[in-house]
């Protein structure tokens, strides 16, 4: 099972800079879904985990060399885990929450501005405030295709448990904890699993509802 051969940019730009995914999973053989909000951090192919032994002892793992991995920590008593366990085939949605925080908040305070009748109680009632909707046509201007299209992603991949006492758990519980320092509060005590899961496609869509799938 290979990852994407490339991601477009703006995918990369959401899994190196997001802080948080959903991810979903679903059991088996009921195929219940169940969706969660997970820290995270995202392995390039040039940062996947090389074991300690030679070179020519890796050769049998090239492929992961070029694989794209996001790396996350459960509790073992979850539903998430269960159904890890169970059924591999997982999703995740990456969001560019701090852009679409960004825009929330610009709106907010446009329909919050006062109008100068709102600003004095003495003031004269006038005319609405012609600027107003300019202001909102700016905004809706400034959202243009490329911001749009970088809003979030739809990713498919395989999941799977690492050992707890292998190098490999203690490589990539690093680099999570690297990335998010507040995670640690998930990988705490015994019951801790961390999750590997290999990218295998995306789905990447504008604002004009123009879909395209990376495999």
């Amino acid at each position: 099972m290979s990852s994407p051969a490339s991601l477009p940019e703006h995918v990369l730009t959401l899994l190196k800079t997001s802080k948080y995914l959903h991810l979903a999973t679903a059991s088996k053989p009921e195929c219940i879904p169940s969706v969660s909000l997970m820290n995270y951090t995202y392995i390039s192919p040039d940062r996947v985990y090389k074991p300690k032994s030679s070179v020519s002892d890796y050769s049998d793992k090239a492929a992961d060399k070029g694989g794209h991995y996001i790396i996350m920590a459960t509790q073992k008593n979850t539903e998430k885990y269960e159904n890890i366990l169970n059924n591999p085939q997982v999703s995740v949605l990456i969001h560019d929450w701090v852009t679409a925080k960004k825009l929330s908040l610009r709106k907010s305070s446009m329909s919050n501005t006062p109008t100068p009748a709102e600003s004095s109680q003495e003031a004269p009632v006038q005319a609405p405030n012609a600027d107003h909707p300019s202001r909102l046509l700016n905004l809706l201007q400034e959202l243009n295709q490329s911001e749009l299209s970088q809003m979030s992603a739809t990713l498919q991949g395989h999941a799977e448990h690492l050992d707890t006492f292998s190098d490999e758990f203690d490589y990539y519980e690093q680099e999570l904890l690297k990335a998010n320092p507040d995670a640690r509060v998930y990988t705490r005590g015994e019951n801790v699993s961390v999750v590997k899961v290999k990218l295998v496609n995306a789905k990447v869509s504008d604002s004009e509802n123009n879909t395209k799938f990376y495999d």
